[in-house]
């Protein structure tokens, strides 16, 4: 039993997300390991456009309504946290793609052409 997680919710949470993202890689074709690491890359840059776009948008209804500074910096440190949580997120669930599906299966090719 872990304390942080004593009914392991997070654990089959972040199992069926990794699933579904593992599935939408395989639809995708995405079966060599620079391809997924090109999704890490992607989905990096996409996160940063987000992120500016949204903080450039803020700063200008800051600008037209400076009253609203504390929500909109509140808003701000949320979408920040939250674009930088799922950008990790995505990170590790692709990696793990790598490791247990991508390279499993090279090795899984290895031992049987070699036995």
């Amino acid at each position: 039993m872990k304390l942080n997680d004593p009914f392991g919710r997070l654990e089959k949470r972040h199992q069926a997300n990794y699933e579904m993202m593992r599935d939408a890689m395989q639809r995708g074709s995405i079966d060599t390991v620079e391809a997924a690491q090109d999704i890490i890359k992607q989905s990096k840059n996409r996160s940063l456009k987000f992120l500016s776009v949204a903080l450039a948008v803020l700063l200008l209804i800051l600008g037209l309504f400076p009253h609203f500074m504390p929500a909109l910096v509140c808003l701000a440190v949320i979408v920040t946290i939250w674009t930088v949580k799922s950008m990790i997120s995505g990170k590790r669930y692709v990696e793990r793609y790598i490791n247990e599906e991508l390279q499993g299966r090279a090795k899984e090719q290895n031992h049987s052409t070699q036995g």
